[in-house]
């Protein structure tokens, strides 16, 4: 895997069929075959606020890292967010590729920088914040509310283990086929989970940096969150983590 947008791979050409195929192993996988699901509307545009690296020491970091089960009821700040989602998934910075001058390379690398990976911020307890699902915009850095519903009672029937609904505030990773695959072959649905794992790794360190205790989940109900993101046909989840303030 790497960022780099030059990097050789065996490119072809996106068609209906290899999304599919995807989509079956990823059904089988799960033992299920979602129904359709409902787009969610957007409701506003919430910008982040500007805010600064954490200043930690990478081993030292590391060192702290833990997975946690419990969350403290407190609410998160909103720059707390910011800052987890800005260095974590934010632009890292723009280079000329892809026939634009401007393209937007990723603080987690992705094979061939592609754009394939969304974080969708579920939100519980975060100050100044509805509670609802947003998804996260990286070049703008800001918030677009989907639902200004409680997202309590369903992430009950998404996550496996009940615990992890009790934390501030759930971030939701998922892939998009369409994108993956209008530059690789099928053996890109693999690659599509290490790059999500290395997100993952990125949220879970600057979140330790920043104090947050937090736990990386992939027992969860495809299904269900599927429904509850309003993910389109060619987009699938791969990766929770849930986070919050330690006990």
């Amino acid at each position: 895997m790497s960022s780099d947008v030059g990097a050789t791979a065996d490119i072809v050409a996106n068609d209906h069929g290899t999304i599919e195929r995807a989509l079956a192993v990823h059904r089988l996988l799960n033992a299920q075959r979602p129904e359709p699901t409902a787009p969610l509307p957007t409701l506003r545009h919430i910008p982040l606020p500007d805010v600064e690296p954490p200043r930690d020491r990478l081993v030292a970091t590391l060192a702290r890292r833990r997975s946690h089960y419990d969350f403290s009821p407190r609410p998160v700040a909103l720059t707390t967010v910011s800052a987890l989602l800005r260095f974590s998934v934010g632009v890292q910075r723009f280079v000329p590729a892809y026939g634009v001058e401007e393209y937007p390379l990723g603080m987690a690398p992705s094979a061939g920088g592609l754009d394939i990976l969304r974080a969708y911020v579920l939100v519980q307890r975060v100050e100044g914040l509805h509670p609802g699902v947003y998804r996260y915009e990286a070049i703008s850095h800001e918030l677009v509310e989907l639902s200004d519903d409680d997202p309590a009672a369903a992430l009950r029937g998404v996550y496996l283990q009940e615990e992890f609904g009790a934390s501030a505030v759930t971030i939701a990773l998922t892939a998009r086929l369409d994108v993956a695959f209008d530059r690789y072959p099928l053996r890109h649905y693999r690659t599509l989970h290490v790059d999500s794992g290395v997100a993952v790794q990125n949220l879970s360190l600057v979140g330790t940096a920043l104090g947050l205790a937090s736990c990386a989940v992939a027992g969860f109900d495809d299904a269900a969150l599927s429904t509850l993101l309003g993910l389109p046909h060619q987009e699938i989840p791969t990766m929770l983590l849930a986070t919050g303030h330690p006990t």
